[in-house]
């Protein structure tokens, strides 16, 4: 007989909380200033590095706590990518609205990971629709363990530029202009290893258009989900 599982469980609303942390982050990115011009913005950014922190330990901890507590439902599968795509999503359009990084981070930078979330949208949709789904791949582990760091230290880092120019009377260590370059890279490096980890899901494509896998429930399979 098989086990039914509740939906809103744990694991599920660990996941389902990026969801609201995603708002949250993208109200506070909007409102960080330069501290030469505003120097109580390092409480600012001292919030959005919590924000951040807390969420990505949601996603660390949501797989952990399904597998410990045999949570592991269908839904969690489906919804930790889409979670984890719309915080970072959210992150990088406060990024390129605010007035601070605006001139550095184009809005191209959110639209093209949306355009690559829709793609895969749809290769997991046909896929299922032929029966068969899209399993897991190395890239995009990679991908969310790397966007995450680099997105910690940039923060981290932005910090500190705020508080020392705020409680230091010789100023900062580091420069407007390199936080500036900094979170260019920071786009940059993210675009293109999303754009990677499509690459390597595309592949599977064809074989996944000619299987059919009578014995599992289309559109999921094996993986990181809940």
């Amino acid at each position: 007989m098989r086990t039914r599982r509740r939906l809103f469980n744990l694991a599920n609303t660990l996941t389902l909380s990026r969801f609201a942390f995603a708002p949250v982050i993208l109200l506070l990115v909007q409102r960080m200033q330069d501290p030469d011009y505003d120097i109580g913005t390092w409480k600012i950014s001292l919030a959005v590095l919590i924000v951040l922190i807390v969420t990505l330990l949601t996603d660390l901890f949501d797989g952990m706590v399904a597998r410990a507590r045999a949570e592991v439902t269908n839904f969690g599968k489906i919804m930790d990518p889409v979670a984890d795509s719309t915080f970072f999503m959210t992150l990088l359009f406060g990024l390129s609205a605010c007035r601070r990084f605006g001139d550095s981070v184009s809005l191209w930078f959110p639209m093209l990971i949306l355009y690559r979330e829709v793609a895969m949208h749809i290769l997991r949709r046909y896929a299922a629709l032929k029966g068969n789904a899209v399993p897991a791949k190395m890239s995009g582990k990679i991908k969310m363990f790397t966007q995450s760091l680099a997105t910690c230290v940039f923060f981290f880092l932005v910090l500190i530029r705020d508080y020392t120019s705020a409680h230091s009377s010789s100023g900062s260590p580091i420069s407007e202009e390199f936080l500036q370059v900094f979170v260019l890279v920071l786009c940059t490096y993210t675009v293109a290893v999303t754009y990677w980890s499509l690459i390597e899901y595309s592949r599977d494509v064809p074989e996944l258009i000619a299987e059919y896998s009578g014995g599992s429930e289309p559109g999921v399979k094996d993986g990181d989900g809940k």
